[in-house]
């Protein structure tokens, strides 16, 4: 028979898989952060020019550029709600072992 004092998921492993994919969010949101900064440009005076050349590569990179950077920014704001998310289940489950054990010796008290 299992442990009476275990439940099959443990909560503070949740909690701490929470807590990780938290750091990991900041880490993809720094690194969106990092590429608009390194990326970013003064339109008076682009780093490609200002002539038919310059202007027709400008048409291509700014679509490009600004859906790569709205995905980067996305997946980090996805991923920092999973962390939550994660780590909120992990609180749940902790607070429902909690009251699960805390029944089950309560009610193994009044059949000793």
């Amino acid at each position: 028979m299992a442990d009476d004092n275990v439940f099959a998921a443990n909560p503070y492993g949740v909690q701490a898989g929470g807590g990780q994919t938290d750091k990991i969010s900041q880490i993809i949101a720094q690194a969106a952060q990092h590429f608009a900064q390194a990326t970013s440009y003064d339109p008076g005076d682009p780093p490609w020019g200002n002539d038919a050349i310059g202007n027709e590569f400008f048409k291509s990179y700014r679509n490009a550029h600004t859906e790569l950077r709205d995905a980067v920014l996305g997946l980090a704001t996805s991923v920092e709600k999973a962390g939550g998310l994660t780590l909120s289940s992990g609180l749940n489950f902790e607070s429902a072992q909690s009251d699960n054990l805390d029944a089950i010796h309560s009610e193994a008290g009044r059949h000793m």
